[in-house]
């Protein structure tokens, strides 16, 4: 394990948050707009992928699945089981073991999602905060690109290939030209071992962490963002207790600072084999002599903190151990420190927790060995960098492929996005047309309720009609006969004539007429006073 951080000249520097996102490309008219979808998405993208966080240690295995909901968080699903006689060595040589436990762990807890959130011990982590000059996200990632960055500043102690890197700038001092890098390793034979654990038990890891950073986590949810809890400003300080690694981890806004705590090996199995009695409040001599030389680092490490970051004295300490119990080890500690009160964290403290998981959560005596699998429960995959908006050590991920998952997981979620627009798309087109339907039925239905009345007087109208129409029939049959006849208006006035002429005037015509029977004969009547002028006639 190695810790470092580089010198601070002096605290009124002025610093600002580094920037997380480059703003390349992103300018014009419709730059507020796309950022504004783009940290929409990405926030909605970090809300939707469940995680189930997976604490493997060499003594157990745990389990837990917590949902947010207006910064509040619930515990929707937690188990855990212990290894019998589990240590390093056997985690190492005989993974199946483990694999088999978080297996039985799962049933129990009757996880679904695939995704699995893991963190490794801080011994296999090395966690510095570098010092470099400011440069741009271009020039950072082309220095990475060529290895010169990481080689010339870290001198890690094994080639540069064999390492998983997480890197993000928490801090850009502006007056001294420098940043802030939070630089997290691992190597990728350590990742790869809990990783393939995870795997074999049927998961996806998509997360790897630090344990430090995991307890962190845990504190960010379940305290920080609390009403009345301890302000972001001043510095959060973890002090983990076990047989296995001791460290202390102090939070100033987003740099950490982690110390490593040396036990000697014959202190550690003290501890292991101790570890029942630790409760009581009888605590053996040969125990209070190791918790003695415990003391001594302690306050060395706050002291270097203080010194390096030129605050004041650290006033509450927060103890998590693995150890089932640690009562008795946080009153003897606590002798040790006058003006600093220590206290055993409980993640379960502010957290929803519904009746079928409380009996389970409350069945040990020290709640704090849960807080690194609840502080692992609260990541979500990154997909698209919104948690960098929020803190680097919140952010970490020492997954050796975690470009390719991301990436995949970016394709699925706008295929999703996709399947949703379309959709919704379909669903307004439905609810258009099914309101265009519905006026139109409307105004049918008026139209036809006058029918009947409409009916009647088409009737009437077309009786009408056929008459008239009848009629103009019968005058064009007619008017096609006349059309035949031909005028013989000069002949008949000159036969009147003749007629009229022959007719004496003694005689009075009544009436000129063709004969019906033969229309060729003319039939003329008239009246005489005497025979003599018909028979003339």
């Amino acid at each position: 394990m190695i810790f470092g951080i580089g010198k601070k000249k002096g605290k009124e520097r002025k610093a600002i948050k580094a920037p997380t996102r480059s703003t390349k490309g992103r300018k014009g008219l419709f730059a507020p707009f796309s950022r504004f979808f783009f940290n929409l998405i990405s926030k909605y993208s970090a809300s939707q992928e469940e995680v189930v966080g997976i604490e493997v240690t060499p003594t157990s295995v745990k389990v837990a699945q917590l949902n947010e909901h207006h910064d509040r968080w619930s515990l929707t699903k937690f188990s855990y089981r212990n290894v019998e006689n589990g240590n390093e060595e056997l985690l190492r040589t005989n993974p199946e073991i483990y694999v088999e436990q978080i297996q039985t762990a799962l049933q129990i807890a009757k996880i679904e999602t695939v995704n699995a959130a893991i963190a490794l011990p801080v011994s296999s982590a090395i966690i510095r905060v570098l010092q470099m000059p400011i440069m741009t996200d271009e020039e950072m990632n082309n220095a990475i690109a060529t290895d010169s960055l990481w080689e010339n500043l870290t001198q890690l102690p094994d080639a540069l290939e064999n390492y998983s890197i997480f890197h993000q700038v928490i801090k850009r001092h502006t007056e001294s030209n420098v940043m802030d890098v939070l630089f997290v390793a691992s190597k990728i034979d350590d990742v790869n071992l809990y990783a393939d654990i995870v795997r074999q038990a049927g998961l996806s890891p998509v997360i790897v962490d630090v344990r430090c950073f995991a307890l962190r986590n845990a504190f960010e949810t379940q305290v920080l963002n609390q009403p009345g809890a301890i302000s972001q400003k001043s510095p959060l300080a973890i002090l983990e207790f076990s047989d296995n690694e001791n460290f202390i981890l102090i939070l100033q806004e987003e740099t950490p600072y982690v110390v490593d705590i040396f036990i000697r090996p014959q202190d550690k199995e003290l501890l292991a084999t101790m570890s029942g009695a630790m409760g009581s409040g009888y605590i053996d001599q040969l125990l209070i002599d190791v918790l003695n030389r415990f003391t001594v680092q302690i306050k060395q490490a706050l002291a270097g903190f203080e010194d390096q970051y030129k605050t004041q004295p650290i006033k509450d300490l927060t103890v998590v151990s693995p150890l089932p119990a640690i009562s008795g080890v946080v009153q003897e500690l606590q002798k040790g420190f006058e003006n600093m009160n220590m206290s055993i964290h409980s993640p379960f403290e502010k957290l929803t927790i519904p009746e079928q998981l409380k009996e389970k959560t409350s069945a040990e005596e020290n709640p704090s060995m849960f807080t690194a699998v609840i502080g692992l429960a609260t990541r979500r995959l990154d997909v698209f960098g919104y948690f960098k908006f929020v803190t680097g050590v919140r952010n970490i991920n020492l997954l050796p492929n975690r470009g390719n998952v991301k990436k995949k997981k970016r394709s699925d979620l706008y295929s999703k996005i996709v399947y949703i627009g379309a959709s919704v798309f379909l669903a307004l087109l439905f609810v258009v047309y099914g309101i265009h339907t519905f006026g139109k039925y409307t105004s049918n239905k008026q139209e036809l309720a006058d029918y009947g009345v409409i009916k009647q007087q088409f009737e009437q109208a077309n009786v009408k009609f056929q008459k008239l129409l009848k009629a103009k029939k019968d005058l064009e049959k007619d008017l096609s006969k006349g059309q035949k006849l031909k005028s013989n208006s000069r002949s008949s006035f000159i036969m009147f004539r003749e007629i009229t002429q022959a007719v004496s005037k003694d005689v009075v015509l009544n009436s000129i007429r063709t004969s019906e029977k033969d229309y060729n004969t003319l039939v003329v009547e008239g009246q005489s006073m005497d025979d003599r002028p018909i028979i003339d006639l």
